[in-house]
């Protein structure tokens, strides 16, 4: 598989999602408990029925968790995420395979950072007021 349809049923290509990063890595870092458990759902199906992974270290993928501070004060937990252009197009694929809010929620958002539009189409970071 080479393709994933988002939130809106349009179809995205892997291709388009690694000309997007450019060949470097997308890095965030989640607080949303509902956003963190669906990327660990997501990462943990291992090689899925596609053959697929989102989770390969020696492409240089990373999931640590982390925390949030004011000085000593934790203000909350956080999941780091470093993932390569290859396992990003997986990933995504996975989060709108969950057919939940939180997951839907992340992936969309994770397009609309990389420069995709509701359509699915790739018209860069400018053109969506990111840059």
């Amino acid at each position: 598989m080479c393709h994933f349809q988002n939130e809106n049923g349009r179809t995205i290509t892997y291709d388009a999602i690694c000309a997007a990063m450019n060949g470097q890595p997308f890095s965030m870092s989640l607080t949303d408990q509902d956003e963190i458990k669906a990327i660990v759902a997501a990462v943990n199906e291992g090689i899925d029925a596609h053959l697929e992974a989102c989770y390969c270290p020696d492409r240089g993928d990373r999931y640590d968790g982390g925390t949030r501070k004011a000085g000593q004060l934790v203000l909350c937990q956080t999941l780091e995420c470093s993932i390569s252009p290859e396992s990003l197009p997986v990933l995504l694929r996975r989060l709108f395979e969950l057919g939940d809010e939180a997951g839907n929620r992340l992936a969309s958002d994770i397009l609309t950072i990389l420069g995709f539009n509701e359509y699915g189409e790739f018209v860069g970071r400018e053109a969506m007021g990111l840059a």
